[in-house]
């Protein structure tokens, strides 16, 4: 019965023990992070466009909307490298003092591409039309993907020199990460116009000067370090 209890104890004691190790980690730890920046080329341009008629026939503004972007979508499909997609239609009452007075149809353009001077060619005809709703650079995926690639490694040669920094003051220890994160921020679109009055006067034909500008973007790495 004696030997049963002591195997008993000793086996509860295995954890408590692995327990005490896992806390050594506390011991000489540092969190520390760093940074790498640069400003990236916006080398897409987007723009949203919009078909919309107002009146009293919710048909026949329909089909209004539906022959104008039928018209847009031929020709920017005779334009090359420009993806083209619709979206948001949608039919809404206009109402005055709670009354239904009209009806308002409309749909959306998407367009974009990496060829601003045919894009903005494209813009000057489409708005004979159609409206500009907003417009906006941004990187391409690829060029973020590329840039993000580069900038990781920028971080983490400035991480281990601040690694080695720290070092020096914990008299050349030996140490190990116990943990590190890698963040990227910085790829959102950049507008260039927007219009929130949709009902404006269509634009006369003519295509618009524009700049693609670049985004920063930025990618830090933190964790932690252990030096022993």
């Amino acid at each position: 019965m004696l030997r049963i209890l002591t195997i008993t104890t000793l086996l509860l004691m295995a954890p408590l023990a692995q327990a005490g190790d896992d806390n050594e980690t506390l011991f000489n730890k540092v969190s520390l992070q760093a940074e790498a920046q640069r400003e990236v080329p916006n080398d897409e341009m987007s723009v949203l466009l919009v078909a919309e008629h107002q009146g009293s026939e919710p048909s026949v503004l329909a089909e209004r909307v539906n022959a104008d972007m039928d018209w847009a979508l031929k020709q920017a499909r005779q334009a090359d490298a420009i993806k083209t997609e619709t979206r948001g239609y949608s039919t809404q009452p206009i109402y005055d003092d709670g009354v239904v007075r009209g009806w308002r149809v409309r749909q959306q353009l998407q367009l974009k591409s990496e060829d601003f001077a045919g894009l903005t060619e494209l813009l000057g005809e489409l708005q004979e039309r159609l409206q500009v709703a907003q417009m906006g650079f941004s990187p391409t995926p690829e060029t973020q993907q590329k840039h993000q690639d580069e900038l990781i490694t920028e971080a983490m040669e400035r991480f281990k020199e601040r690694v080695a920094i720290i070092r020096k003051s914990m008299e050349d220890r030996d140490y190990r990460i116990i943990d590190l994160n890698v963040n990227t921020s910085g790829f959102g679109q950049q507008p260039f116009a927007a219009m929130a009055d949709m009902s404006m006067a269509r634009a006369e034909r003519s295509a618009p000067a524009v700049e693609g500008g670049t985004s920063q973007v930025t990618v830090t790495v933190s964790g932690s370090v252990q030096f022993y």
